[in-house]
């Protein structure tokens, strides 16, 4: 039973070989020994041009990164009293968007697992700006 699966799996990749191999259209003729034409390929990916996918309109300035070494709370809105959730000391990447309230703290929108989100950056924390 394993030769008969060993032939067969040998069969089969011999012949996507075989189709890959004869996938490329030749082109030329040749008419005798002494005058031969040589063959084109066409069709083949190592001559064609290839569309660039990112254009520069799609590059966008890096968002700051905050480095938070203790648990934060995070709000859903900067006038919201009670937490959401906390974070941990980790690095947390920010939206750019950027608030200061009526005491003069600094309030930044991040990414949570719960979707936008509000941290107000406490003063352990590091503010990598790119």
């Amino acid at each position: 039973m394993k030769k008969l699966a060993s032939l067969t799996v040998a069969l089969g990749l011999m012949a996507s070989i075989a189709a890959t191999a004869s996938a490329a259209e030749v082109t030329g003729t040749t008419t005798d020994a002494a005058t031969t034409t040589p063959a084109t390929v066409t069709g083949s990916a190592y001559g064609d041009q290839f569309e660039t996918v990112i254009t520069p309109a799609d590059i966008k300035p890096a968002t700051p990164q905050i480095i938070l070494t203790k648990a934060t709370p995070f709000h859903f809105s900067m006038d919201s009293l009670t937490p959401a959730g906390w974070l941990s000391a980790q690095t947390i990447d920010t939206t750019g968007n950027v608030m200061t309230d009526t005491w003069g703290n600094e309030w930044r929108e991040i990414y949570t697992w719960l979707g936008k989100a509000w941290i107000k950056v406490p003063a352990s924390a590091y503010v990598i700006t790119p």
